[in-house]
């Protein structure tokens, strides 16, 4: 018997659902409950973690598990759980995965009566504060900065980074904005006004690829930046302190670089992401397994 079962679909040979799937279980680890993962395939092999991808094998490790939460991830498996859920004891999670995250293929008309029977909880790109956030691809942390072309401030902050041989790249919002790949790949550090920051929650995808955020923001809000953490606050481009934060990062070692990477991720993982998710079943983190920071 497991506090969770976890059934995702395994079918396609789909490596970044692999990889959720992993990070999700890591996550998961981190609070006070236990879980068994279980894939759905064609063939089953002889691994007893597999299913078949049908309502009576899903209803029997139901049954077999007694667990008292039943979580899925992708159209297959949501679709499933949601039409045996009139039979279930347990409480039902189903999450829809974005279109590059999920290649299950589910007739029109029995998703409309699995959604109708079951809300799913979104995963999305970020645009909209209700969903879940996570990204494809992860930053390189280089010492290169991205500004975008949309950002009121671009002129201003492609001068400033001429005048002081800042390595800056201008993309647009739709080569960064997921599942784009490119500036993630190439850049390190996010800069980005307050302006363009209301209108998409840039901090929380940025964090999201593990870029850290220099935010220009005149009220001084820091719409969850932690300080030296997954990002900095400056109020006015005009400020030394904003110029140095930029040599700094171009100066850092790859091993800092990185360090600040990982800790973007982790913070929008407890704000938006995966770990945030986890704390929503309720049970408590394990105190060993906190971060070290939060010893002390």
């Amino acid at each position: 018997m497991s506090d969770a079962l976890i059934v995702w679909d395994a079918r396609h040979e789909n490596k970044v659902l692999a990889l959720f799937i992993e990070e999700f279980c890591h996550e998961l680890e981190r609070f006070s409950l236990t879980f068994k993962v279980v894939s759905i395939n064609d063939v089953i092999e002889s691994a007893t973690n597999q299913i078949k991808p049908s309502m009576k094998a899903l209803l029997d490790i139901v049954h077999k598990e007694s667990p008292l939460h039943l979580i899925t991830f992708g159209s297959k498996a949501n679709s499933l759980a949601s039409l045996i859920s009139p039979a279930l004891r347990c409480k039902l999670h189903t999450n829809k995965l974005p279109d590059w995250l999920d290649k299950s293929e589910v007739s029109s008309a029995i998703k409309r009566i699995a959604r109708y029977m079951h809300k799913e909880d979104n995963w999305g790109d970020g645009t909209r504060e209700e969903d879940y956030l996570f990204p494809r691809y992860f930053s390189s942390a280089s010492a290169k900065l991205l500004s975008f072309s949309e950002d009121p401030l671009a002129e201003s902050i492609v001068q400033h980074a001429r005048l002081n041989q800042i390595d800056l790249e201008v993309g647009s919002l739709q080569e960064f904005l997921p599942p784009s790949q490119y500036l993630v790949h190439e850049c390190g550090l996010l800069i980005v006004s307050e302006e363009l920051q209301t209108d998409i929650n840039l901090v929380d995808v940025a964090n999201a690829y593990g870029m850290p955020v220099m935010l220009i923001s005149k009220q001084g809000r820091r719409y969850g930046i932690i300080e030296g953490e997954n990002g900095w606050v400056v109020n006015s481009i005009q400020q030394i302190p904003y110029i140095n934060f930029l040599k700094n990062w171009q100066e850092m070692s790859q091993n800092a670089r990185e360090m600040i990477s990982l800790y973007s991720r982790s913070i929008q993982s407890d704000r938006s992401g995966l770990r945030c998710y986890c704390s929503s079943f309720g049970y408590p983190e394990r105190l060993e397994l906190k971060d070290f920071k939060l010893r002390g």
